[in-house]
């Protein structure tokens, strides 16, 4: 809080009633444009520095204190200690105020050392502050309701009940399905504004935004080339959410930005969640559950908070989460591995950090009802406990926790370290269960329109979950055609799945495996080999092989895909091709025993 002396006999006391405190004079005038524009920093330096007393003296209504501090000109500040001046600097600049207050600090011993944030701190945690008032935006009512316009709503919830009624984490999850597959799209290089044709993805400069860009929030504008007609097409980085519900792609800021507020255009308690290793994705409030979920648009992944460091193999520091009342450092919830990353967080010392986002949620604090304080609180403190176990964030049968980053060209997704093929991956053996063997039949399913199989009354979801192993393989699920299918990753040769069931001595009677959707466009190439015991079969064009009397061992399907050049190749040798809206089975594996 700062004081304000306006007279002539005020001042004295003040400084005696400090004692040894650090006191911050600004000497300001109110017809003093700097003196206006420094206002407001020295507003947000007296809650930041709270061990230090700040003052402002009308330099017009104190003339005789002007004159016995010897003021010439306005603004000037004065360092006082114990009634003694120790610096003094004329000027409206917020980086020398701080700098100077930070220097009076140290040099008097008026504060501890441990909570006074260095320059590289200062500038990692400032950061944040915009981010906090970033959460505004999607409290706007006509963002909301420019966004209800576009989501269909009661698609949705009819989609998401259960027993009757909506359920809040299903809503969730089908909110991410229809904007990951129908409302917005990955850029790594807009299409050429002239010709159409695709620009260079390598040919990238930078400019400076229009007033109108800047008006929708682009503080930067990306410029690309295009080889074809050699012109150059802009792509604004908006962060007005409300433009990205025209634009409907960009990259992860922009899928987190747009996402957050069709959260809370559904009133979802919603967070958007700051990776320091560059990706931002969201948090959204479950009451079912009694917590956050993990969601991430960009790659329609829900509840899956080990995807980043066990799948893309990313190596965590800060990991922050912004609401519109709170701040909370969630980096524990997304890593196994605590200690590895405390050796990381080197940026910021843990007693600055904590001292920071202790004092931003007092100010977010200070409007909010008693009630909503101590729910806030309460959902804190059930948070730590569960940051406390890295068991808590497992995932048991969850495909996606293993999976390299889906989005962005292949080159791009190298260069970036996220293909997560460093993770290692245990292979899948499937056997039978004692109700299987009991039942003397085994029966396994996987729709590929909803990636997930079912095995008895059991439903998986992951088309990695049954798999024994696999190398350049992903699901494409293609909006523009309502399609899904298993292929190759972009740019490799060869690419191929398999999966294992072991009889452990049991004989079969009848096998019958059926493979659906095995398409080849152009020059493409998908082969299926069914291999037991010592023999080997090629599996039908009709994707269907019957097999009779086989002795115990080993049952292995696999699949190749290869073929064809050029840059669409791997999408012309497909597996499982489905109509999204198909409840056909893509594979089935039926074994009856003797």
């Amino acid at each position: 809080m700062v004081q304000t002396i306006s007279d002539d006999f005020s001042l004295d006391g003040v400084l005696s009633e400090a004692g040894n405190k650090l006191v911050i004079i600004d000497f300001y005038a109110d017809w003093c444009g700097p003196c206006r524009q420094i206002a407001p920093f020295i507003e947000e330096m007296s809650r930041k520095y709270e061990q230090v007393v700040f003052l402002k003296v009308n330099v017009d209504l104190c003339q005789q204190t002007s004159n016995r501090f010897e003021v010439e000109g306005v603004p000037t500040f004065l360092c006082i200690v114990n009634s003694q001046e120790v610096d003094r600097w004329v000027g409206a600049n917020p980086e020398t105020l701080e700098r100077k207050i930070v220097e009076c600090l140290q040099r008097n011993g008026s504060a501890d050392p441990e909570r006074i944030a260095t320059p590289e701190e200062r500038a990692f945690l400032q950061k944040y502050v915009q981010y906090v008032e970033m959460m505004d935006v999607y409290e706007d009512d006509v963002a909301r309701t420019l966004a209800i316009s576009l989501i269909p709503i009661d698609e949705l919830k009819r989609q998401s009940q259960l027993n009757g009624v909506v359920n809040t984490f299903e809503l969730v999850k089908n909110l991410l399905r229809w904007f990951k597959t129908e409302f917005f799209q990955w850029t790594d290089s807009p299409n050429c504004d002239f010709c159409g044709k695709p620009t260079m993805k390598g040919a990238v400069k930078s400019d400076l935004p229009t007033s109108e860009e800047e008006e929708c929030g682009a503080n930067r504008v990306e410029l690309y080339r295009c080889d074809t007609c050699k012109q150059e097409t802009r792509f604004p980085r908006y962060n007005d959410p409300t433009k990205l519900l025209e634009t409907r792609c960009g990259r992860c800021g922009e899928w987190a930005n747009c996402f957050t507020l069709c959260c809370r255009a559904l009133d979802l308690e919603t967070r958007w969640v700051h990776d320091e290793s560059d990706h931002v994705w969201n948090e959204v409030w479950i009451n079912e559950l009694d917590r956050w979920v993990h969601c991430d648009p960009c790659e329609n992944v829900i509840d899956t908070p080990l995807l980043y460091e066990r799948g893309w193999g990313k190596k965590l520091s800060y990991v922050i989460a912004v609401s519109l009342d709170h701040v909370r450092d969630v980096t524990w919830r997304y890593t196994f591995d605590h200690l590895a990353v405390i050796k990381r967080r080197t940026i910021c010392r843990e007693s600055i950090l904590r001292n920071f986002i202790r004092k931003l949620n007092a100010r977010l604090e200070r409007t909010l009802s008693e009630d909503r304080k101590k729910e806030l609180d309460r959902r804190y403190i059930n948070e730590l406990v569960e940051f406390l176990s890295p068991n808590v964030q497992e995932r048991s049968g969850s495909s996606s926790e293993s999976q390299g980053r889906i989005t962005g060209s292949k080159e791009w997704r190298q260069e970036r370290g996220e293909m997560g093929d460093g993770v290692t991956r245990k292979p899948v053996i499937l056997e039978l269960s004692e109700q299987e063997k009991a039942s003397k039949t085994f029966r396994l399913e996987y729709y590929c329109s909803r990636d997930e199989y079912v095995r008895g009354s059991e439903i998986l979801k992951g088309w990695k979950t049954f798999v024994n192993d696999y190398k350049h393989v992903f699901r494409k699920v293609e909006t523009d055609w309502n399609m899904s299918y298993l292929c190759r990753e972009e740019g490799v040769s060869h690419g191929e799945i398999s999966w294992v069931l072991d009889l452990n001595g049991l004989s079969a009677e009848s096998i019958r495996i059926e493979l659906n959707g095995m398409q080849k466009f152009e020059k493409g190439i998908v082969n299926a080999i069914v291999c037991c015991g010592d023999a080997c079969n090629l599996l039908p064009e009709n994707g269907i092989l019957n097999l009779e009397n086989v002795e115990g061992g080993h049952v292995e399907i696999k699949v190749m895909f290869s073929g064809d050049e050029g840059p669409l190749a791997w999408q012309h040798a497909q597996l499982f091709r489905t109509p999204l809206a198909s409840s056909n089975p893509s594979m089935k594996l039926l074994i009856k025993l003797r």
